[in-house]
């Protein structure tokens, strides 16, 4: 192919993960090949397998990327915003603030990027093969954004305990968007954003009770 030559493999590798994250705001998953992402950048599928190893991890590159992106989203103007609206406030209603906004955005993006969004969560490492250390990373970075929250919330709580109610409380964040995005909440979907707010003020409330109650 007479593009061959004229990248280098790591600008073929962002052209490979740019050309699947346009293709899947327009199209299915199921309907994409290797051979097509391919044909869109002009290289050879050859060239696909010689940078990424094989199909699989061209998707998983790309859904590293869209938890970059998801990052992103989550953080930008944050402060900014919850100041905004709130200020002044306690610092831990800041905290509390900024779950539930995060929350609200995490939702907002699974909204505009579907398919990439469900991409993250069904799409696993080939049998045997660990994640990237940056793909592992980046899911870690994102964890870390809610326990810094927590933290400020429960500063007695221990390391494992945050962890713990990180995970839980943004498993039911990430339920509710789930049936959201797939209409299986049999409700109107503006109702979503309360819904999330819900489930944050309901948990951290439950747990600074669960906690006040350990202290006695």
């Amino acid at each position: 192919m007479a593009r061959r030559k004229e990248h280098t493999h790591g600008e073929i590798h962002d052209m490979a993960i740019k050309s699947v994250m346009q293709y899947l705001h327009i199209a299915s998953l199921e309907s994409l090949s290797l051979r097509k992402v391919a044909t869109d950048i002009g290289y050879a599928p050859s060239t696909l397998i010689n940078i990424f190893g094989s199909y699989q991890q061209l998707l998983l590159s790309v859904s590293e990327q869209v938890l970059i992106d998801l990052f992103e989203h989550l953080t930008s103007s944050t402060s900014d915003e919850i100041n905004h609206n709130h200020s002044p406030i306690h610092a831990t209603e800041q905290a509390q603030a900024s779950i539930e906004l995060m929350a609200h955005r995490y939702y907002q993006f699974a909204n505009e990027h579907r398919v990439c969004f469900k991409l993250v969560f069904e799409l696993s490492a080939p049998e045997g093969v660990s994640l990237s250390s940056n793909h592992q990373q980046a899911i870690d970075t994102l964890f870390s954004l809610v326990s810094e929250q927590l933290t400020a919330l429960f500063p007695k709580a221990d390391h494992a305990e945050i962890i713990m109610m990180s995970r839980v409380l943004w498993g039911g964040i990430h339920g509710l968007t789930c049936l959201g995005i797939d209409g299986k909440l049999f409700t109107d979907q503006t109702a979503l954003p309360a819904m999330l707010s819900s489930h944050v003020h309901g948990y951290l409330l439950g747990m600074t009770q669960e906690k006040d109650l350990s202290c006695c």
